[in-house]
């Protein structure tokens, strides 16, 4: 594989992405450490984690997974953009569209790892809420976006790519 190692600069629009994706990352862990002390030790939890029980509750100590994990999925998105050399790409890459392809595959991956941030504060939110003791019905209609957004996303850049082949 002898891909161009182009170097890619970031707009910024880029750096904005990164930067807000990690801002939603410390929100989360924030909003955990400024409501700990307040929330009951068993409280409902909105994704899926071993110690979680049969009825959706698990302890106040698993709320820290999410932001532990997301955050350490943001850096790894973070460092890989800069090899974008190394991604699998639906076309040829050479010398003329390199450049284009990186800057499509590089904007790809910030734009998931904002999801996975907005979708860390919306995990941890939503647990502290119900765990205070307050119903929220968002979660009904923003939790069936989350899956489709992250399928739905690199199908549009795939398509993106193959419309504007540089040869």
């Amino acid at each position: 594989m002898n891909r161009p190692k182009i170097k890619i600069e970031k707009s910024k629009l880029d750096k904005s992405i990164e930067g807000l994706t990690f801002l939603l990352i410390v929100i989360s862990a924030v909003l955990i450490g400024m409501y700990y002390q307040q929330l009951p030790e068993k409280l409902p939890i909105h994704f899926n984690w071993p110690s979680k029980d049969k009825n959706g509750y698990g302890t106040k100590d698993i709320l820290w997974a999410s932001p532990i994990i997301c955050g350490v999925i943001a850096a790894a998105i973070y460092k890989l953009n800069q090899y974008p050399w190394v991604f699998s790409y639906p076309t040829a890459i050479n010398e003329n569209n390199a450049k284009y392809n990186y800057k499509m595959s590089t904007q790809m991956l910030r734009v998931i790892g904002l999801i996975i941030g907005v979708m860390c504060l919306f995990l941890t939110s939503t647990s502290i809420l119900n765990g205070l003791g307050n119903k929220t019905e968002f979660g009904n209609y923003f939790e069936p976006f989350f899956p489709i957004l992250l399928v739905g996303i690199p199908i549009f850049y795939m398509i993106k790519i193959l419309i504007n082949k540089k040869v």
